[in-house]
């Protein structure tokens, strides 16, 4: 059980650096290697006790994306750091389908479920440029099992004289609770469905990543690089999914202790599992 307590709005300071236009070569490209592990710990054992589950494995181990691909995930025009924009909601797809091919962009659960991706341009030097992107998609598997990560986050890194692609990285965050899964009750054959009942259960995958390039970030110490911690760029992504990411959340004890210095009212949420992901 998390306990959270809102108090007021916040609101990022105004950027105040140079914007880039960020490109990609016509031939650039990237092979990505496919990991994918099994979930470790659930809450009531649906994963162990689900053949599909037991065992997951990618469709392929690797696989070389090009320019078409990649380019979906770029802004439209010049961003300044800290900025963030949209994505096609459909832009992951190719990407996910190396993991297997029931990858889709809608979530099962309909109302309440924010869909899509958006992305942030977290630094920038002459040297190169570093995206982070969160996307929210699930898969369909074999026998109508939904499977429904918490988010897929992605680190894109760019060269900008060239507009050739340094790395990239597509992978499940590695936290407590991260992947939903919902059985039917019976075999489903049509994957268009959305709402089949059936029993769900929540767990821990510890790894399902997309990895390729570089092993380690570039430096950003050049006299020209502009950044923004990953914590910064995250919750700014969040705040594109989630309204409700843009109030301040506060630990219990801290919230009192603010309530009774402000005089402001003090709303509290109770939570099983995570608030801002789509796993829960």
């Amino acid at each position: 059980m998390h306990m959270l307590a809102l108090l007021a709005l916040l609101s990022f300071a105004p950027q105040q650096v140079e914007p880039v236009r960020i490109a990609l070569a016509p031939d650039a490209s990237i092979a990505l290697e496919a990991r994918w592990e099994a979930c470790k710990r659930s809450e009531y054992g649906l994963f162990a006790s689900t053949p599909v589950l037991r065992e997951p494995h990618p469709a392929e181990a690797r696989h070389v994306y090009g320019a078409a691909e990649l380019t979906p995930f770029l802004p439209a025009g010049e961003v300044a750091v800290g900025d963030t924009w949209p994505v096609a909601r459909e832009a992951v797809l190719p990407f996910l389908r190396q993991f297997h091919a029931g990858a889709r962009a809608s979530l099962h659960h309909g109302f309440g479920a924010y869909e899509g991706a958006f992305a942030c341009l977290r630094a920038a030097s002459d040297e190169g440029v570093e995206i982070l992107f969160r996307a929210h998609a699930e898969f369909v598997l074999e026998g109508g099992v939904t499977y429904t990560p918490a988010q897929f986050e992605g680190r894109l890194w760019l060269e900008r004289a060239s507009g050739k692609v340094r790395a990239l990285r597509l992978a499940l965050p590695d936290r407590d609770t991260n992947v939903d899964v919902n059985v039917p009750e019976s075999p489903v054959t049509d994957a268009g469905s959305l709402q089949v009942p059936g029993s769900a259960d929540i767990g821990w995958v510890p790894r399902m990543e997309l990895v390729g390039g570089e092993t380690a970030p570039p430096a950003w110490s050049s006299p020209s690089a502009r950044s923004i911690s990953d914590e910064d760029a995250r919750l700014r992504l969040a705040r594109r999914f989630y309204p409700f990411a843009r109030l301040e959340w506060l630990p219990f004890e801290q919230a009192v202790l603010a309530q009774r210095e402000s005089g402001k009212p003090l709303h509290l949420v109770v939570l099983f599992g995570t608030l801002d992901d789509e796993s829960c």
